[in-house]
């Protein structure tokens, strides 16, 4: 499964099972990422090897971390997760993810999202 340009990199970096929960539990929010990985805020919640990767992406500026909601709905489905189990698991719809389910993965939904 090719996950959208805005995560990819995360996804090649730290494999989809990371990146699902970190997506899961920061996405849509605007997060401040530092100048350096070491001991910060992001390395004690997240680990090492996600702040480093994101330090080296972002560092020293603001970033809303993606949704990645077209994704999230394959990712979940493909572990057998029903479309009633991924609405409630997301914060949507059962249409939506019905919707969602219908469309590209790889694909990012909003201009400008990197």
């Amino acid at each position: 499964m090719k996950p959208p340009p805005s995560i990819a990199w995360l996804v090649e970096a730290l494999g989809e099972e990371t990146t699902l929960q970190f997506i899961e539990t920061c996405g849509g929010q605007r997060i401040m990422i530092p100048r350096g990985y070491k001991g910060s805020l992001l390395e004690n919640l997240y680990g090492e090897d996600l702040a480093k990767i994101i330090v080296e992406k972002h560092a020293g500026q603001p970033w809303q971390v993606p949704l990645a909601k077209t994704w999230r709905v394959y990712m979940l489905a493909r572990r057998g997760l029903s479309h009633n189990e991924i609405a409630a698991r997301l914060g949507i719809s059962w249409r939506q993810v019905t919707n969602l389910y219908g469309k590209r993965p790889d694909v990012d939904r909003r201009v400008g999202s990197s």
